[in-house]
Parts: structure tokens; C-alpha cells; sequence
């Protein structure tokens, strides 16, 4: 018998077997899961929490910790610290928006038999914390943040034995009266639903106003204290306060009267604002470009502290001194500075007229030629040599005078006074002197070049002018 014919003999059997361990092993992972168990690939965050009383709290009962009515995760043990109650949660599920240090937890019983179960506010986002406040693998919840189960017989333990008499009779009471009535109760309190809901609003304003007292109160308190210690200082501040009341009511008319013009002052300020609305536009781009300058300027301002820190004792002790026993001897001194103004105009003049001639003598012109303070040594020179000789009579002139014999005739008759010596026989070969002219015709002739050269010096003068000016 072969192979296929053994397997086609016996498949039945085999689709049989291969049944039967799927459906097993589906009951065990359903089984598996609902037992609580984690899978590897599962995580997790731990978080401990601190409560005053942990009672009926037991890992591994599948005591839940839920978000609103949702479960995220189960209890996974108690330890107990320094006499509080330590419950570590280990969240499994992913809590919409994340779980932050603000979070609050409640512990709540599911059924009369005590099954426990932590119902949990995540908290919000603070940005002052870091991280946000977020709560990470093995952060702590303080015991502010948690509040234990409170069983009946707690509430009743706080009432006396009068008290406990009392509400057995209300109790007693209230069963015989509400007998076989459910559905009235019902509709009582779905009538007095809005009025609950009312109620709630008056208790939350009330609370919140309980809160703004006692921060009242407490400021009320640190104000009481800082005004106990400063009673000089708060009397000082009551006799200036009634000085200046009664600086007010003694110039009411004064301030009527300044009420009164303050409507036309607001609208001259308004015009007067309109008005430089065109200048406040065009100043805007030279401010513009004024802020690198601003901008610079800080460093040098800085700089400059100690300068102004050394100069301020000498400005305050030396300078200001000065200038408080300098007013009286200014004030005597106006009169006189009022007669000097009056010459003032022609000083002026005269000081133009000195800084042009000393321009004059100091430009030195571009070029070979040089200006005249270049010359003025040559000439304080030969001023020397000229004068170093002198007898009983005083100095005596002295001088070089070259010509030629060509030109010994027109030398002559610019200078007649060379007469005697171009008399002398000093061109044998030349030909007889011309004879001087008359002195009218000298002085004539004399007028004449003189008025040329005058003319020649202007000229240069003017061009000398003009040239320094383009060199500037």
C-alpha cells in the first residue's frame, strides 16, 4: 500500500486531528487573554500612586483602572512605605492626550463585595513643568493627588448615638413612606432635575467665592501686617493726603477754570497733531536712516561711561562753582559787550580782510613757481645785505645793478638816476648814450609802467586766486 493511498484512506481522521487542535488552541489563547495574560509584544507603563487607605486592594484580581468607564489597565500590586499606602497601575492601553502629573485617582467599588477598581483623571498639559508634566514609566503620584473608598460604616462612625437614632427614624421612615411609590420618585426627580442642575451652579459660585475670601482674607492679613510696621509711614502718608485734599478745595475755581480750558486745548493739540501728520511722513526715512547711527552710537555711549563718571565730580565741584561765581561778573560785563558789538562789524572786515592776505602769503601754487613765504627768507636776505653797511649818518644802501651795452640806453630811461654811472667809459665801442629825457616825460613814462605793472600783478593775483580755489 503506498503513501497517498494510506493518506486518502486515513484524512478524515487527520482533518479531525488538525480540528481539534485549532479549535484548542483558540480556547487557550481566548482563555490566556481573558486571564489577564501579557503578551511579549505588549507594553506597558507602570505608574505608582500613593493612597491613605488601599483597603480591598489586591494584585491580580483584575481590579481595573479605567478613564471614563474605559479600561486602560489593572492593578499590579501594594506595597506599603513610611505608613502610606503605595499602588502600582500598570497602564496598557493608550490614554487619549497622555496622563500628566495633575492626574487625579479615585478608588471606587464596582459591587457590594468590595471588587475595587481606580477610576482615573489623566490631568492636563503644564507648560511650566517639564516634559509638560507628562507622567513617564515609574513616576509617583503623591497622596494629594489620590483619594481612597469611603465605606458606610466610616460615615456612620463619625455620628454620635443621637445622630445614628435620628437617621435610623429617618431611614425607617422614608422606606414606609416611599413604598410602592418608584415611579413618583422617579418623576420628582426628574422635575427637579433643573433645579439641581441650578443648585450645582449656586455651590460652584459659592466655592469659588469661598476660595476669593479666604485669598481675601490672607491678603487682608499681609496688609494689616505690612501697615502695622509702616504706622509713621502711613501717618506721614494721611497728613500729605489732607494737605494736597485741601490744596484741591482751596483752588476749586483754579481747577474749574482749567477744566474749562482743557476742551480748547485738546483741540489745539488735535490740530496742531494733524499738522505734523506730513512731517511725521517725511521724517520717517531720514529716522530710517538714522538707526545704523543710533545703532553705533550705543557702543561709543558705552564707552564713554567712564568718562562721564570721572568728569561728573569735576563738573560738580570745579565747573559749576565757576560758573555761579562767573554770572554776577557777566551780568556787569553787559553793557560793555553791547559797546563792543557795535565795533564787532568792522573787527570783522578787518579779520577777513587779514585771513585773505594771510591765504595770499601762505598758498603755494601748483607747478615750478613758488609761493610768496618761499621768497619771504630770499627777501629778509637780501633786506640784510642791502642795509649791512652803514657810517656816522646811518645805513647806507648798497646794490648790483647788471645791463648790458645794448641795452644801457633803455636801463637809462626807466632809471635816469643811473645817469653817473652809465656815464662812465665802460663801452668803449659802443655808441654815444642817448641824451636823458626831460622829468615830466620820466615821471610820465614812469605813471605809465607803473600802472602796468600794476595791472601784471593784479592778474597774477587773480590767477593765483583762481587756482587755489579749484585746488580746494
Amino acid at each position: 500500500m503506498t503513501l497517498r493511498q494510506i493518506v486518502r484512506r486515513y484524512v478524515q481522521h487527520i482533518l479531525a486531528l488538525v480540528a481539534m487542535v485549532g479549535l484548542a488552541v483558540s480556547v487557550a489563547l481566548y482563555v490566556a487573554v481573558h486571564e489577564r495574560l501579557r503578551f511579549p509584544w505588549q507594553g506597558q507603563t507602570r505608574i505608582f500612586a500613593e493612597f491613605e487607605n488601599a483597603q480591598a486592594v489586591t494584585a491580580g484580581q483584575g481590579q481595573t483602572v479605567d478613564v471614563a468607564g474605559v479600561k486602560v489597565g489593572e492593578i499590579g500590586g501594594v506595597t506599603l512605605e513610611n505608613g502610606r499606602a503605595v499602588v502600582e497601575l500598570d497602564i496598557q492601553s493608550h490614554v487619549p492626550g497622555g496622563m500628566y502629573r495633575n492626574a487625579h485617582l479615585q478608588l471606587r467599588p464596582k459591587t457590594g463585595l468590595n471588587d475595587m477598581a481606580v477610576e482615573m483623571d489623566p490631568g492636563t498639559p503644564d507648560p511650566s513643568l517639564p516634559a509638560s508634566g507628562k507622567l513617564h514609566d515609574g513616576d509617583r503620584l503623591p497622596i494629594e493627588s489620590t483619594r481612597p473608598n469611603v465605606n458606610s460604616d466610616q460615615v456612620l462612625a463619625s455620628l454620635d448615638a443621637d445622630t445614628r437614632q435620628f437617621l435610623e427614624i429617618l431611614v425607617n421612615a422614608g422606606g414606609t413612606g416611599l413604598r410602592g411609590r418608584g415611579a413618583q420618585l422617579r418623576a420628582l426627580l426628574k422635575a427637579t432635575q433643573p433645579t439641581f442642575a441650578r443648585s450645582m451652579r449656586i455651590a460652584r459660585a459659592v466655592a469659588d467665592r469661598r476660595a476669593k475670601v479666604r485669598r481675601l482674607v490672607s491678603n487682608l492679613r499681609l496688609l494689616a501686617h505690612a501697615g502695622a510696621t509702616k504706622d509713621r509711614q502711613l501717618a506721614s502718608l494721611v497728613d500729605s493726603s489732607s494737605a494736597v485734599f485741601g490744596t484741591f478745595a482751596r483752588r476749586d475755581a483754579d481747577l474749574q477754570a482749567a477744566v474749562g480750558q482743557l476742551p480748547s486745548a485738546l483741540h489745539a493739540t488735535r490740530s496742531a497733531l494733524a499738522a505734523t501728520h506730513g512731517l511725521a511722513l517725511d521724517a520717517r526715512p531720514a529716522l530710517a536712516q538714522l538707526l545704523p547711527i543710533a545703532r553705533e552710537l550705543a557702543p561709543a555711549l558705552v564707552q564713554a561711561r567712564p568718562l562721564l563718571r570721572d568728569a561728573t565730580p569735576v563738573v560738580r565741584g570745579g565747573i559749576r562753582p565757576l560758573v555761579r561765581h562767573a554770572i554776577p561778573l557777566l551780568q556787569r560785563l553787559g553793557p560793555s559787550v553791547k559797546l563792543i558789538d557795535r565795533s564787532t562789524p568792522g573787527l570783522i572786515d578787518a579779520g577777513h580782510a587779514l585771513n585773505h592776505i594771510v591765504n595770499e602769503a601762505a598758498y603755494n601754487p601748483p607747478g615750478p613757481e613758488e609761493g610768496y613765504l618761499f621768497w619771504l627768507p630770499w627777501f629778509a636776505h637780501d633786506s640784510n645785505s642791502v642795509l649791512s653797511i652803514d657810517d656816522a649818518h646811518g645805513a647806507v644802501f648798497r646794490g648790483l645793478v647788471l645791463f648790458g651795452c645794448t641795452t644801457a640806453g633803455q636801463l637809462l630811461a626807466a632809471n635816469p638816476a643811473l645817469q653817473p654811472i652809465l656815464s662812465l667809459p665802460l663801452c668803449p665801442a659802443s655808441p654815444p648814450m642817448p641824451k636823458a629825457a626831460p622829468p615830466a616825460k620820466l615821471a610820465r613814462e614812469a605813471r605809465v609802467e607803473g600802472r602796468r605793472l600794476d595791472r601784471f600783478y593784479r592778474g597774477r593775483a587773480a590767477a593765483q586766486a583762481k587756482s587755489r580755489g579749484g585746488a580746494r
